[in-house]
């Protein structure tokens, strides 16, 4: 014997709390709303330490007991890196958006 579960589409409350979906949905978007600053602290703690990983991980190729690569290529990578942080200090600096850089080896 086998039983289906079915849900109706219509249902406009939550049972749990008593309200209704498009007031649960009003609450979320009134505590969603974070001044720019609030936006920025909140990105940068999770962009942050994801960036530097990154970076930590692109580091660990100049081990060359596991890999090789030429100077040529070292040098690519290095000043793509350089590249890149140039560009980020300089937007802090002038608070300018700037197309992204493309990298290829």
């Amino acid at each position: 014997m086998t039983t289906t579960k079915t849900t109706s589409k219509k249902t406009t409350t939550n049972k749990k709390e008593g309200t209704t979906m498009a007031k649960d949905k009003m609450e979320r978007n009134s505590k969603s709303k974070k001044s720019p600053e609030e936006r920025f602290v909140e990105t940068v703690n999770v962009r942050m330490p994801k960036a530097l990983k990154l970076i930590e991980r692109v580091g660990e190729l100049a081990d060359k007991s596991k890999y090789e690569y030429t100077d040529e290529q070292a040098d690519k990578i290095k000043d793509a890196l350089q590249s890149a942080l140039d560009e980020l200090v300089s937007k802090f600096e002038n608070g300018e958006k700037k197309d992204e850089p493309v990298f290829k080896l």
